[in-house]
């Protein structure tokens, strides 16, 4: 065989396999660091789990306020939380009661 055509065949070859290990570095890269790479993925994983706890503890605070204005509404009136509002905010006691503060 020609010299020169074993010659011609392996700088093919070489050349090939660095082109091959260049790519396959170039889409690693991407695959790990790119805008829809893994290190994004668990980014975006964390804020959804960050965002979801925040709208459950949100969704738990209008359910109690809900619940609250539901209570004091005139046509479903709720005369015993009525009646513990109404002590809460002006501290009003009746004759027959003994009121101890804690502190």
């Amino acid at each position: 065989m020609n010299k020169s055509l074993v010659l011609k065949n392996k700088f093919y070859f070489y050349l090939s396999f660095l082109f091959t290990i260049f790519l396959f570095l170039y889409l690693l890269y991407f695959l790990v660091n790119g805008d829809r790479g893994l290190l994004q993925y668990f980014n975006h994983k964390n804020n959804y789990q960050k965002f979801n706890n925040e709208y459950l503890s949100l969704k738990e605070q209008n359910s109690y306020y809900l619940d609250r204005t539901k209570r004091l509404q005139p046509n479903t009136i709720d005369l015993d939380y009525l009646d513990e509002t109404f002590r809460n905010i002006t501290g009003y006691s009746a004759e027959n009661e003994a009121v101890i503060v804690m502190e």
